[in-house]
């Protein structure tokens, strides 16, 4: 179980790299195989930048962008579309897969993004928004996005003009947090433990804004950039 009482660690917090460098977090996308695989499938088409040809680069705020619009169907596909892009990358590993399972499962999906959405639109608890798309085991409603995807989902939904509450956690962080975490899980977390973890996140950047003397707000989407990249 998470130590929810644990103290920032002194390596994290040297680490620190600001709003603008989270921000600017980009990752080069394939938008040619990304449209062909959506139109072969019948699934609603891309729109934005990730509708232009070749590769391009998706920022978090770009993605962040997208979680500030109106709440609507089809802004959830876009949503979902694009954090699933930014957090896979190039080469897009299973994409087709992923894909297959959202076609078969389209109206349900839509549903469970929308009512995701609309719960971190309304500020409900982490663990109440993470349950709308994950298990009690920790398995994703929507076949093939699991916890690592429908965090990503939750983190952007939450759109620019508050600090985050709700964080990515996936694979990486989960192993980087091992001095806090013993034993830590690499997949399948319980909605509990989001829960515990968006809290130990938050109180780590109440603790680093408090230790800059108030020079700047520490956001908690700056200890997962920092615990992503740990060594």
């Amino acid at each position: 179980m998470i130590n929810a009482d644990a103290p920032l660690p002194e390596d994290l917090f040297a680490a620190f790299p600001g709003e603008d460098a989270v921000m600017g977090h980009e990752i080069a996308v394939n938008c040619d195989r990304w449209q062909d695989a959506l139109s072969t499938r019948g699934l609603p088409p891309l729109q934005g930048v990730l509708a232009g040809p070749g590769i391009t680069k998706v920022s978090r705020a770009d993605v962040f962008e997208l979680g500030g619009r109106e709440i609507t169907p089809s802004n959830a596909f876009q949503l979902l579309y694009y954090s699933l892009a930014w957090g896979l990358g190039r080469r897009a590993p299973r994409l087709h897969q992923r894909l297959n399972a959202l076609a078969a499962h389209q109206d349900r999906a839509e549903e469970l993004l929308v009512e995701a959405w609309q719960g971190v639109r309304s500020g409900e608890s982490a663990q109440d928004v993470y349950g709308v798309l994950t298990t009690d085991k920790g398995k994703g409603r929507i076949p093939w996005f699991g916890p690592a995807f429908s965090t990503k989902f939750l983190y952007f939904a939450q759109g620019q003009e508050a600090p985050p509450r709700y964080l990515i956690l996936d694979q990486v962080v989960a192993r980087n947090l091992s001095d806090v975490w013993p034993g830590a899980p690499t997949a399948a977390w319980f909605p509990d433990t989001y829960a515990r973890y968006c809290a130990v996140t938050g109180s780590w950047a109440e603790q680093a804004t408090e230790r800059l003397d108030g020079a700047r707000k520490v956001r908690a989407d700056e200890i997962e950039f920092v615990l992503f990249k740990r060594r």
